[in-house]
C-alpha cells in the first residue's frame, strides 16, 4: 500500500477509469471453478476527489469496524473499538482513522498491522468461527458492507457502461437499492426454504442480496449484454467475498437471455415463492406477456412490481375470467427516498399474490346463478 507522507493533497486520484489502481490482484479466471478464492489486492491509500468513488482506506475502516461489531463480542471487540485491552488510550480502528485523517502513512500501517495481528489470532483460535456459528440472521449493515465490497470492485468501475442502451425501450437500466429490497425480502418472508426469481436482474445485485441475506435460492435473468457481463465478474467477487468472511449464502444463478424464452428460469417460476420484476418502464405489450408467464406460478406465490400488473377497479366477470389477472390480489403500497437508483423521491410498488380462491368463488357464484335462472 501507498499513501503520500504529510502535504495537503494525495499522490493520486482514483478515477473509475483508473483500473490499474482499484486492484491488481485477480479472481480464479476459471469460470468452471467452484471454490473462487480472492489473491493479494493492493491499493493506494489516497484521499479520492469524489465522493461516490472507491475509497480503499474507507474500505479498510469500514471492514474492521464491521469484524469488530459483528463477528466480535466483547472483550474481543474492544481491542479494535475502544483499546481497553490495550495500553493504547484508543482503540485500533480509531487510531487508523486518525492517520489518515492525519495523512500519517506509516501510522496508518503500524495500526493496520496491529489489526492483522489481531484478527489473525482469533481466527486460529476459533473466535471468529464460533460467533459466526451462533449467528442466526445476518445484521443488514453487514450484508450491505460484503455487497458494496463486491459491487465496488466489479460494477462501479464500468457503471458508465450500463448507460449504453436503446432509449425508449424496455431495455432501460435502473437499480432497486439495498435498503429497499431488504424491506421486500422482510416482508415477503424470503428464507432458506424459499425460491426468489428476478426477471431483468441487470448486474445481478438483488439476486446476491436474497441469496445472502436469507439464504434462499435465488435465480436472476438478464438480456443486456454489458449488465449480464459485469454481473459475471460481480457473481465471482461476490462467492469469493463470502468465503473470506466464512459465510455461506443460498444457492444463486444468473441466466443470461430473455427471461420470457428461458427454459431454466419456466422451472424457476414453477417452485417460485416471491418474483421481482422492475417493470418500471415496460411496455404494455411485455406486461401482458409477462402476465402469461406467470400462470406457473404456484398458489400464494408473490410478483413485487413497480408497475400494477393488476388494473385499478379490476373486477371479475365472465367476459374476463379466463384473464391471468383475475387470480391475482394486489395490494399497493409505498416506498421512500434513497429506494431506488434513478430518482430521490419515493413512489408506489406493487404486492400481487397469486389467489385461485377469488376466481373459484366467482365461478361457482355464477354456477348458482345460471340454475336460478
Amino acid at each position: 500500500m501507498g499513501m503520500k507522507e504529510g502535504g495537503k493533497g494525495p499522490s493520486r486520484i482514483f478515477r473509475k477509469s483508473d483500473q490499474k489502481l482499484l486492484s491488481r490482484g485477480t479472481l480464479s479466471s476459471d469460470p468452471k471453478s467452484k471454490s473462487p478464492k480472492l489473491t493479494a489486492f493492493r491499493y493506494e491509500l489516497v484521499r479520492l476527489a469524489e465522493p461516490d468513488e472507491f475509497s480503499p482506506d474507507l474500505d479498510i475502516l469500514n471492514t474492521a469496524e464491521h469484524v469488530a461489531k459483528y463477528l466480535l463480542t466483547p472483550p474481543e471487540s474492544d481491542e479494535l473499538l475502544t483499546g481497553t485491552l490495550s495500553s493504547n488510550s484508543s482503540g485500533i480502528v480509531y487510531n487508523m482513522r486518525r492517520a489518515i485523517r492525519n495523512e500519517k502513512a506509516q501510522d496508518f500501517l503500524d495500526h493496520l498491522n496491529k489489526y492483522n495481528n489481531l484478527i489473525a489470532r482469533y481466527r486460529r483460535d476459533g473466535t471468529i468461527k464460533a460467533n459466526i456459528a451462533r449467528m442466526k440472521t445476518l445484521p443488514f449493515p453487514l450484508v450491505e458492507h460484503i455487497l458494496s465490497q463486491a459491487y465496488a470492485r466489479t460494477v462501479a468501475p464500468e457503471v458508465e457502461s450500463l448507460k449504453d442502451y436503446e432509449a425508449f425501450t424496455s431495455n432501460v437500466y435502473g437499480e432497486l437499492l439495498p435498503n429497499f429490497t431488504t424491506k421486500l425480502f422482510k416482508e415477503s418472508g424470503l428464507g432458506p426454504d424459499k425460491v426468489f426469481v428476478d426477471l431483468g436482474s441487470g448486474t445481478g445485485n438483488v439476486v446476491l442480496h436474497a441469496a445472502l441475506e436469507t439464504g434462499c435460492e435465488a435465480y436472476g435473468c438478464e438480456i443486456m449484454k454489458n449488465a449480464t457481463r459485469l454481473a459475471d465478474k460481480q457473481k465471482m467477487e461476490f462467492a469469493a467475498r463470502c468465503r473470506m468472511w466464512g459465510i455461506n449464502p443460498g444457492k444463486f444463478r444468473l441466466e443470461k437471455g430473455d427471461f420470457l424464452e428461458s427454459a431454466r428460469i419456466a422451472e424457476a417460476l414453477k417452485r417460485a415463492d416471491v418474483v421481482l420484476v422492475n417493470n418500471y418502464v415496460f411496455d404494455s405489450e411485455l406486461n401482458q406477456r409477462l402476465l402469461n408467464l406467470f400462470l406457473d406460478l404456484k398458489e400464494g406465490a408473490q410478483i413485487l412490481s413497480l408497475k400494477p400488473f393488476v388494473p385499478t377497479n379490476h373486477v371479475i366477470t365472465t367476459r374476463n375470467a379466463e384473464n391471468p389477472v383475475s387470480r391475482l390480489r394486489v395490494e399497493e403500497k409505498e416506498y421512500f427516498s434513497g429506494s431506488v437508483s434513478w430518482t430521490d423521491t419515493g413512489g408506489k410498488y406493487y404486492v400481487q399474490t397469486v389467489d385461485g380462491s377469488m376466481l373459484r368463488e366467482f365461478l361457482a357464484s355464477d354456477r348458482s346463478d345460471r340454475r336460478r335462472r
